[in-house]
């Protein structure tokens, strides 16, 4: 992105890191999932998804101030060069012996005969099925020569719900010798994925707009000065770090004190909703001391939210964690996507981010009630399926 030299390349780049950066969450709770016990996953899943609001904090100290001083190049090409450091660290600490362990349930060499098989292939109703689908989202996409962007998030969302939907009612049958459309024909049959993706969409836009738009909110509509509201909004951040790690913790004790785990994390989550909802004030309030307190709460509980939110995605399909997880990301993503340009409206035509800030900070409650009245009784926890161990010499 640092060497980009017109908008449109820069958006193209823009839109890889994301690709890139989506990889993060299905495989670290595929991880997490597959080694810790369920009372443990709320924390585990904190510990990692805090580096996320380290980079949140880290962002506005450091980004701005480069930005300032050398140039938005030289912010991007500080910035992307972190992640090839850290690659060369995770290389030399996970070896091969531990990267098969964490390859997943089906990794194994294929010998003998089974590579005389040809590749199975989709019946061909799903193919039309499927083909139709791309064509018709393809042309929704294409609309935006004449009606703006916005048709290409139309496409989007329909091309990503539609295969939801497509794979729900098309018969079980017609999926099957395809290993990614059986797994997604069995997922989209479960009661407890259609839950999580609403609550996902929920929490999901209550957290990107905390990190698109608050530099923006410190720096119009409290008067702060760009590098003066950048450094402020990694308080926030720094709070949502603290909830990372306290959001876990606390479902973690309250299963051993005796709560199942996921009442334990639904007890929590509700916790966080409530914390969340205190952002809702903002508007009202002049204090910017206080407003930062409220945005801080806000992003801690936020956080705390997502860390168990993650846990109970990982009970949905223990074997097809990865793909769950994966798709329901996409979903709040995608929507979160478009919810972004209705804020910008919104701010635009008010002249003020109080409502924007109404809506994000009530907003997963209706997760959250999704959760506690469609998730079920407890049931026996799923454990995932064991991973292969390599054998020794």
């Amino acid at each position: 992105a640092a060497f980009s030299p017109t908008l449109g390349v820069l958006m193209l780049f823009r839109a890889l890191l994301g690709v890139g950066e989506a990889f993060n969450w299905p495989c670290a709770l595929r991880v997490t999932g597959a080694i810790l016990p369920p009372a443990d996953r709320g924390l585990g899943n904190g510990i990692f998804n805090s580096g996320a609001a380290v980079g949140a904090v880290l962002t506005p100290l450091s980004v701005p101030i480069l930005a300032e001083w050398f140039g938005w190049r030289v912010a991007f090409l500080a910035v992307g060069s972190l992640g090839f450091a850290w690659m060369i660290a995770w290389l030399a600490v996970v070896g091969e012996s531990r990267s098969v362990l964490l390859a997943g349930r089906r990794a194994k060499a294929l010998v003998g005969d089974e590579l005389e098989h040809p590749p199975a292939r989709l019946s061909a109703m799903a193919q039309i099925a499927f083909a139709g689908l791309a064509a018709l989202a393809g042309v929704v996409a294409l609309g935006a020569i004449r009606i703006g962007p916005q048709a290409i998030w139309w496409g989007v969302a329909l091309l990503m719900v539609g295969l939801l939907v497509v794979a729900r009612f098309l018969p079980r049958h017609t999926l099957t010798g395809v290993d990614w459309a059986e797994s997604l024909g069995e997922i989209v049959r479960l009661r407890r994925f259609w839950i999580m993706a609403l609550v996902s969409v929920t929490i999901n836009v209550c957290w990107h707009f905390l990190v698109n738009w608050l530099p923006a909110y410190l720096q119009d509509d409290r008067g702060m000065a760009f590098v003066v509201g950048g450094m402020l909004s990694a308080i926030p951040f720094l709070a949502a770090d603290v909830g990372n790690l306290a959001g876990g913790a606390a479902s973690r004790v309250l299963s051993r004190r005796g709560l199942m785990p996921s009442q334990a994390r639904a007890w929590v989550m509700a916790g966080c909703a409530v914390l969340i909802s205190l952002g809702a004030t903002v508007g009202g309030v002049r204090s910017n001391t206080i407003t930062l307190l409220l945005l801080a709460t806000m992003a801690l509980g936020a956080a705390a939210f997502m860390a168990n939110y993650f846990a109970f995605c990982q009970e949905v399909s223990a074997r097809h964690t990865g793909l769950v997880v994966g798709i329901l990301g996409g979903l709040g993503n995608l929507f979160a996507a478009g919810f972004s340009p209705l804020a910008g409206h919104v701010k635009d035509t008010t002249y003020s981010f109080a409502p924007i800030f109404v809506v994000v900070g009530l907003l997963p409650f209706v997760g959250l009630a999704a959760l506690l009245l469609g998730w079920g009784a407890p049931a026996p926890e799923p454990e995932p399926e064991p991973l292969a161990v390599p054998k020794a010499g």
